[in-house]
């Protein structure tokens, strides 16, 4: 009887707080895509229709949890090199000229000068709730677009109102304590050092073990998760979103139900 009482002891404890964690909101959504590639002065698109499907069918497994998926409704060729290069000035010029409303814009490009030059992709925060302007922008470059590529997913994530795990690169305390206000303002992210600019090569290893010795203004080492889809650390590293950054995802587009 003494073995029997203290294991319920255990258990219900146990189950108490696995009460406590808000329940995943079904959004049970599908987007429409329109692929916008943008081609240059030779007749190669340099990425493929396949290589951008595969791509979304990775990305419609990293978004079930909420009940959201993504499909292609619509492949469009931009026969102009003038907007293969983004800038911020033919970035506007293109959204006037070629976004479909209704429909999530994704494009695909050579290069990213601006916003953030050298980035894989970029997307306007929180833009989900916007049908008439933004999108999502992928550079054509193998390690951008490749099966093992989270920049999709990434950039789609901001597309759903996440920022990165190291917004404030080390602000939010290793503890916890200034979570929900530095940071990326998610809690169950932990804080994360990483410096816009720096190698990852600097903070993980190739088994993607974090190895900086970096500690935070209270002197505790910082301890990110690398593997999640919102950092910069290497792709082959990525696991997926936690469960608060699936929520404010949910939230994000629910303020705004109906829009679609």
């Amino acid at each position: 009887m003494k073995y029997l009482i203290s294991t319920l002891l255990l258990i219900i404890p146990l189950a108490i707080c696995a009460q406590t964690q808000e329940r995943l909101p079904c959004i049970d959504k599908t987007f429409s895509i329109v692929v916008h590639i943008v081609m240059d002065n030779s007749p190669a698109a340099g990425i493929t229709e396949a290589q951008i499907l595969e791509n979304v069918d990775s990305l419609n497994k990293r978004f079930l949890p909420i009940c959201v998926s993504f499909e292609v409704c619509e492949f469009r060729y931009i026969h102009n090199s003038l907007y293969n290069i983004i800038k911020d000035e033919n970035w506007e010029e293109m959204q006037i000229l070629y976004n479909v409303k209704n429909r999530i814009n994704l494009y695909y490009v050579e290069d990213i000068q601006a916003p953030v030059a050298g980035a894989c992709g970029f997307a306007g925060l929180g833009c989900i709730t916007n049908l008439n302007a933004e999108g999502v922008v992928i550079k054509k470059l193998a390690s951008c677009v490749g099966s093992t590529s989270k920049t999709l997913a990434h950039e789609m994530g901001h597309y759903f109102g996440l920022e990165h795990t190291f917004e404030g690169s080390g602000t939010e305390l290793v503890n916890g304590a200034n979570c929900l206000t530095a940071g990326d303002q998610i809690c169950d992210t932990p804080s994360d050092p990483f410096v816009v600019g720096t190698s990852p090569n600097s903070y993980v290893n190739g088994n993607c073990r974090f190895i900086s010795m970096l500690t935070d203004a209270n002197g505790d080492f910082y301890d990110p998760m690398v593997g999640n889809i919102m950092s910069y650390y290497p792709d082959n590293c990525a696991c997926g979103f936690t469960h608060d950054q699936y929520m404010k995802m949910a939230k994000v587009y629910l303020t705004q139900i109906g829009m679609w």
